[in-house]
């Protein structure tokens, strides 16, 4: 058993972590009787605690009970099979981020506009804090969860400046992709994209016209095809594009771009030799693709570590910058060769 130094110093939450070699939330987990510790762990805290007579603290106590030692990860009902990839790779890295730091991981599933399921969560005192994977224009969940005061962070760029938010640069990933294939002599690209009620796609479009404001060239809105939200919508504008006869079709995610992609297989045209192609978000299945596919990379594992790295400060106390963003890297490929 470890035992106090001589000096009989006064025994809290730190001095039993150090003296037993785990961390402070073990400790408090173990004491509360709240979250998940190991039963050998919980009873060499208890044994030590009844040996150095420790009594927490009203507000020790307090602290221990308000904490679950659980954060929420909410996931839209809407992702895709195609967005799976980076839904796994964000998932991973939160849960590894958490558990560094003695939390769990509540998966929570919301529909577009819905938010029922995480007022659950906040009804019954579940969850010390939330990470937002998506976030919507004027985004119901985000007025409840300030209006509720749980410290929470979005993953994307929130309308709200004031909501704590991690992000990659999509505008700048987005108007540097386009700036490349403009000066590579594609003047007439075909922008192909999803709803617009997705903050990160008003990004990307937002990259994607500040390039062209660059480069002192003019868009032809006959070629922007947006609110593509079923296959049906989608194969309709890769055929009302290639009709347009563009130099380039710009797809603002992965599963658009393979999809343009068959249809211009099945067509007979072929990439890059009679039009190129380029995605505003890079995917293994666009690296492995036949040609490979330009695009834009942004590092999903880091996107959810980070975010999950600055809920877990803020719950301790500690203060942490309202908008972190990211770095992202433009890969040119066979896709976009003149």
């Amino acid at each position: 058993m470890a035992r106090l130094p001589k000096n009989d110093k006064v025994v809290d939450i730190g001095t039993i972590a150090a003296a037993l070699g785990v961390s402070k939330t073990t400790v408090s987990r173990a004491i509360s009787g709240n979250g998940r510790v190991g039963a050998a762990t919980r009873q060499r805290v208890q044994d030590y605690v009844k040996e150095h007579n420790y009594t927490p603290s009203v507000m020790a106590r307090g602290l221990a009970m308000r904490c679950s030692y659980n954060i929420s990860l909410v996931i839209s009902k809407q992702f895709s099979d195609f967005e799976m990839p980076f839904l796994r790779k964000t998932m991973r890295s939160v849960y590894q981020a958490a558990e560094d730091c003695d939390y769990d991981v509540l998966l929570t599933l919301v529909g577009e506009n819905e938010t029922r399921p995480v007022e659950r969560l906040l009804d019954n005192r579940k969850i010390d804090g939330l990470i937002l994977t998506r976030t919507l224009e004027r985004d119901p969940l985000i007025p409840l969860l300030k209006s509720r005061k749980l410290p929470f962070v979005a993953i994307g760029r929130p309308e709200d400046p004031t909501v704590m938010s991690v992000d990659h640069d999509q505008i700048g990933g987005c108007r540097e992709l386009t700036s490349l294939l403009l000066m590579k002599g594609m003047k007439r690209i075909a922008l192909l994209g999803g709803t617009m009620l997705y903050t990160v796609n008003m990004s990307r479009l937002e990259g994607f016209k500040q390039a062209y404001d660059m480069m002192d060239q003019k868009i032809d809105e006959s070629l922007l095809f947006l609110e593509l939200e079923t296959d049906d919508l989608r194969m309709q504008a890769v055929s009302q594009a290639l009709e347009r006869k563009p130099d380039c079709i710009l797809c603002m995610d992965d599963r658009l771009t393979l999809l343009a992609m068959n249809m211009l297989k099945q067509q007979g045209v072929r990439v890059p030799q009679d039009i190129r192609v380029a995605s505003l978000y890079d995917s293994s299945a666009l690296a492995e693709s036949s040609p490979a596919i330009t695009a834009v990379q942004f590092d999903a594992y880091a996107l959810g570590r980070k975010a999950t790295q600055q809920l877990l400060q803020a719950l301790k106390g500690r203060e942490v910058e309202t908008r972190v963003e990211l770095g992202y890297q433009v890969s040119m490929r066979e896709s976009t060769k003149t």
